[in-house]
């Protein structure tokens, strides 16, 4: 008995330092996404700030609870799939070719690699019975760096098969805690209220205007750039789209409730409506 209150003691102090790291990163982030908006946009970045207020206050409620409770969660299903896989003999033999690359080229190919899954994760996200689970996400109509954090527990649940996919191609732990890392950064900068396309570097690399093209609402771009850091996937697979910087609007046509406890209840109201053949049709989108 003592010994399992002193594991749930040990795991909740671990948890609490992981928030508060988690809260200084995000502070030391708003300062610098701050000081770019100001940079690129002027005293224009302050009133989009004051504007993108409501939306910030649940994004922030949001992100409490992932660094909070799910992402710990998260961490512990990534941890057993990952041992099943192995258990189980599905972790392919690569790890002599792992061990053959240095440092960088690693990590390199980890990122790249766990581009690629997350490319064709996403895009599943976007078919219709994912799609109300990951409409969160997609909701903010102000969208800016921190729009990242706006995430459904069953979206971030989904987004682990990246680190599940890496891991059983037999990558290190430290490359797939890289990936985590590089890609999830660089997504607060896709997310940023940026104009920036990248010129020819957009030839490789995904671009802030890429991105809020593929959170536009009801246009072209919006079923477009689905890649987090590499754009060649979606030049690759025909899903690439980049007019120009995005002034279209943003934000999805659902009802997502109020607030984030809305946020959170809308995928389980979809789903359970979809129950009924004949609010199927009017409530799930066409795939």
């Amino acid at each position: 008995m003592i010994g399992r209150v002193s594991s749930a003691l040990a795991f909740l102090a671990n948890d609490a330092r992981g928030l508060l790291s988690a809260l200084e990163t995000l502070a030391i982030a708003a300062v610098v996404f701050a000081a770019l908006a100001f940079a690129v946009k002027g005293r224009r970045s302050l009133a989009d700030a004051k504007a993108a207020a409501g939306e910030t206050r649940v994004n922030a409620v949001i992100s409490f609870v992932d660094q909070l409770v799910v992402s710990p969660l998260v961490a512990i299903v990534i941890a057993w799939l990952t041992t099943a896989a192995r258990d189980r003999g599905m972790v392919l033999p690569t790890a002599p070719l792992w061990s053959s690359l240095p440092p960088v080229p690693t990590l390199l190919a980890a990122v790249f690699l766990g581009d690629f899954v997350g490319y064709w994760r996403h895009r599943a996200q976007h078919l219709k019975w994912l799609w109300p689970a990951h409409a969160i996400h997609h909701s903010d109509t102000r969208l800016t760096w921190f729009s990242l954090e706006r995430m459904h527990p069953v979206d971030r649940l989904g987004s682990a098969l990246d680190t599940v996919v890496l891991a059983a191609l037999g990558a290190p732990f430290w490359a797939q805690a890289g990936n985590v890392f590089v890609r999830h950064y660089y997504g607060y900068l896709i997310h940023a209220d940026l104009p920036w396309t990248f010129g020819k570097a957009g030839w490789i690399l995904n671009a802030p205007a890429m991105h809020r093209w593929h959170h536009a609402r009801d246009v072209q771009g919006s079923g477009s750039n689905f890649a987090t850091v590499f754009s060649v996937f979606d030049r690759a697979f025909g899903t690439f789209y980049l007019p120009g910087p995005c002034e279209a609007p943003l934000g999805v046509r659902e009802d997502m409730g109020r607030g984030a406890l809305g946020q959170y209840l809308h995928p389980f109201r979809v789903w359970l409506a979809a129950l009924s053949p004949a609010r199927r049709k009017a409530i799930l989108p066409a795939e």
